[in-house]
C-alpha cells in the first residue's frame, strides 16, 4: 500500500536468477544477490538474470499513463547497455474500493555486457524521477584448482 496517495512509489527492487510476473504473481529464484560472477571482462555473465520491481499505483492517479525506465549504470554513473523504457497505465477494475491501491509487477530479464569488474546499479525512475536502486558487485569467476571442494 502506498505511503503518499499522490505519488508512484517503486517499492522493491530485487535481483533474481530469474524472475517472470505472471496473472499478478512474482515468481522469483534465487533473489537477493549481491555479487554476479562474470566469466571474463568484457564480458557478459555466464547465464541471464533478471530484475524484479513492486511499483505501486495510488488510487487517485491509476487510469493515468506514467513513463518508466531502468537503467544500469557503473561505479561512475556512466550507462552501461540500453535503457529499459515503458509507457505503462494502471486501471481500476470493476468494483474496486475508491482508495484501494494498484500493484505493478515487473520482471525484466538482463544479460548485459560489463565492461570490467566492480559496482553496478539498477536504478528505477517514473516520469524521470529516480525512485528506487538496487546495485551489486560483478566480479571474475575464477576456476577452481583440480580437486578443490566447490564453494557456494
Amino acid at each position: 500500500m502506498s505511503l503518499d496517495p499522490t505519488q508512484i512509489e517503486v517499492d522493491f527492487m530485487i535481483l533474481a536468477d530469474g524472475a517472470q510476473a505472471v496473472g499478478g504473481k512474482l515468481f522469483m529464484l534465487g533473489g537477493g544477490w549481491t555479487h554476479l560472477f562474470v566469466p571474463q571482462f568484457p564480458g557478459k555473465p555466464a547465464a541471464p538474470f533478471a530484475v524484479a520491481v513492486g511499483i505501486t499505483v495510488p488510487f487517485n492517479l491509476t487510469n493515468r499513463r506514467f513513463s518508466f525506465a531502468l537503467e544500469l549504470t557503473d561505479s561512475d554513473g556512466g550507462r552501461v547497455g540500453d535503457v529499459l523504457t515503458a509507457e505503462m497505465e494502471q486501471g481500476r477494475p470493476p468494483g474496486l474500493r475508491p482508495g484501494t491501491s494498484q500493484p505493478i509487477l515487473i520482471a525484466v530479464n538482463a544479460q548485459p555486457e560489463f565492461p570490467g569488474p566492480g559496482r553496478y546499479t539498477f536504478n528505477a525512475t517514473i516520469d524521470g524521477e529516480l525512485l528506487r536502486s538496487a546495485s551489486f558487485e560483478a566480479v571474475p569467476l575464477t576456476p577452481a584448482a583440480p580437486g578443490a571442494p566447490e564453494s557456494e
